[in-house]
């Protein structure tokens, strides 16, 4: 269903929809809107094929682009009040557990804060430092609480196992990742305010009289005719050094913690986000210098830490274990391909992800990627697509002319790996859905290669599940950039026997204006469609469109056509932008009446 947009004479842009395809592309338009495009679409080829060489005529890429007026507008009373419901349906889950988060932290700031401010006011270091106490005291328990329960978030292992629990009902295990982002950010800022409070602190001790340090900090010895200066309290005391010390290190990994230096410099990222050893070891000498008050880290630290070390052990238990590397092969657009042993035991869902390291490289440098075999399939297979050193590298350790590949006897041998994993993510719940929409971009469609495939091998062994249908958007520049995953839908097609599968290809590599040989190969491609049921481009019995999609339009043409489901579930992979135009689409169409689009988006 692609977009033709005719130019006029006077700069009026009318625009036509071709949905003559098949017709799992209803899905795109209401009934009644299909009907007058097809025509106008039809009427427009007819009139306009003997002045296509020399007109101002543009076939633009499939955008679907609303044309029901003003229901896009927001402006009303009533559209803000459906959006804002709309809204906390899909996320009331994190919003209530993001605001219990704050409030928690914020109440154990005002808790120290009070104390310190009110029952300890006639307390000689309140006397002297007002209320710069209040800050330090309060801001220190905020961020002993905040660090400590980071831990929680990166337990991966014991969340993948609570994502199949009651409690994924009423916890969103799979922001995770994005609760880690949030309370890192919170202990930032409740380091900056400790940080602003010692600094009126140590101005106001530093200009009190040497007898008066003394009887305050019984701790530390000092002559009694020196009178201690900020140089003292910051390098001569244990909580100074420790202090100056964890700073350093929270700012270390806060700057290597940014998205260019994870995408550029992933290794310097995982060497400093593993300084969290140092740092919870200085938090625990910071508050052992007993400078103002008996130490408090280790009874926010202790519970965290365990669950944080039970994970770990479980990671450990099975990290050690070297796999062997079946095969490998090396794709267009810097991809590699591993299959490799499947160990006992190993049980995952389509659309899970595991970390691998490689004992040639690094056997202690894990890094994610997405399982793209499925669930039955005796060993599993990675598509890793080279796009910073280490993956570089990999691709050349891998690289089956490599000559360390072969062993004396000239046969291939390849490096092994460790596996850690499998963890879970929200595109292994596709089928808890009975409509489920797979948005995949580049690189971003391993898990969907998974989730295809275990589709059906799920209708070939008869196992029931709540999809009903599965729509498969693959947006790509070109699909000769990933032609291991036309193989995979060929596959697909050839074995969805029950027409579970909706699958269409988006060729991005069309601009939005297009001349004469593209308008031709537009014609040729609908024509060839229409007569042997396949893409002239592809070989495939999928749809194939130029251009990106306009998600909003497509998700509404859904909502007509499964107006009786209460839930869509929309699961997208891919680059950014992608992904933020599919969560906007969703949006979009939750503020209208009918399914609700619940979102799972992943970037790479």
């Amino acid at each position: 269903m692609d977009q033709i947009k005719s130019n006029s004479a006077d700069g009026e842009t009318s625009t036509y929809y071709d949905v003559t395809q098949d017709p799992s592309a209803a899905a795109r338009l209401s009934v009644k809107k299909r009907k007058q495009h097809a025509d106008a679409a039809a009427a427009a080829y007819e009139s306009q094929q003997d002045a296509q060489a020399s007109s101002n005529v543009h076939i633009e890429p499939l955008s679907v682009e609303n044309e029901i007026g003003d229901d896009a507008q927001l402006s009303s009373q009533a559209d803000q009040v459906l959006k804002a419901q709309r809204f906390w349906e899909n996320y009331r889950l994190h919003i209530f557990w993001f605001t219990l988060y704050q409030l928690l932290v914020a109440a154990i700031f005002v808790e120290r804060a009070y104390y310190y401010s009110i029952e300890r006011e006639h307390a000689g270091l309140r006397r002297i430092a007002g209320y710069g106490v209040t800050l330090t005291r309060g801001a220190a328990s905020a961020m002993m609480f905040s660090y400590s329960t980071l831990l929680v978030t990166m337990a991966r292992n014991i969340i993948t196992r609570l994502r199949e629990t009651f409690l994924n009902k009423y916890v969103p295990f799979d922001a995770a990742i994005s609760a880690h982002k949030m309370m890192a950010f919170t202990a930032l800022t409740y380091t900056v305010v400790h940080c602003i409070g010692h600094a009126f602190n140590f101005y106001h001790i530093s200009t009190q009289t040497a007898n008066d340090l003394t009887c305050l900090f019984r701790e530390y010895y000092h002559l009694s005719d020196e009178l201690p200066k900020f140089q003292f309290w910051m390098f001569n005391t244990l909580t100074g050094v420790s202090g100056y010390l964890a700073t350093l290190v929270v700012v270390t990994m806060y700057i290597f913690a940014m998205p260019y230096a994870r995408r550029y410099l992933f290794r310097t990222f995982w060497i400093t986000h593993h300084l969290y050893i140092a740092l919870y070891i200085l938090l625990i000498l910071h508050g052992s210098g007993r400078l103002v008050q008996p130490p408090l880290f280790q009874w926010f630290f202790v519970a965290p830490a365990s669950i944080f070390a039970i994970d770990k052990l479980i990671s450990y238990s099975r990290k050690k274990v070297e796999l062997v590397v079946y095969k490998a092969e090396k794709l267009p657009s810097n991809v590699t391909h591993l299959q490799f042993k499947k160990p006992a035991n190993f049980d995952y869902l389509s659309g899970q992800w595991v970390r691998i390291a490689c004992l040639s490289l690094n056997e202690s440098e894990y890094h994610p990627f997405t399982l793209t075999s499925a669930p039955s399939e005796p060993t599993l297979d990675l598509h890793i697509r080279a796009v910073g050193p280490w993956t570089q590298n990999l691709r050349t350790v891998y690289d089956p002319e490599n000559p360390k590949n072969r062993d004396s006897h000239g046969a291939v041998s390849f490096p092994k790996l460790y596996l850690d994993g499998p963890f879970g993510e929200g595109h292994q719940d596709w089928f808890k859905y009975e409509i489920a929409v797979l948005v995949g971009g580049g690189i971003g469609v391993t898990p969907f290669a998974s989730i295809l495939k275990d589709v059906v091998y799920k209708q070939a062994a008869g196992i029931r599940f709540p999809a009903k249908k599965v729509y498969f958007l693959w947006v790509t520049r070109t699909q000769k950039q990933f032609e291991w995953m036309t193989d995979i839908i060929r596959h697909v097609e050839e074995e969805d026997k029950q027409q579970l599968t909706d699958i269409h290809i988006f060729i991005t590599q069309f601009y939005q204006k297009f001349d004469l040989r593209t308008i031709m190969l537009y014609i040729c491609e609908r024509h060839f469609q229409k007569v042997s049921n396949r893409s002239l481009f592809s070989g495939l019995r999928s749809v194939t469109h130029f251009g990106r999609p306009q998600f909003d339009s497509f998700f509404e043409g859904l909502q007509e056509l499964h107006n009786n489901v209460s839930q869509i579930g929309v699961f997208s992979c891919g680059p950014p932008p992608m992904t933020r135009a599919v969560e906007e689409g969703c949006v979009h169409c939750n503020q209208i009446e009918g399914p609700i689009f619940i979102s799972h988006s992943e970037n790479f």
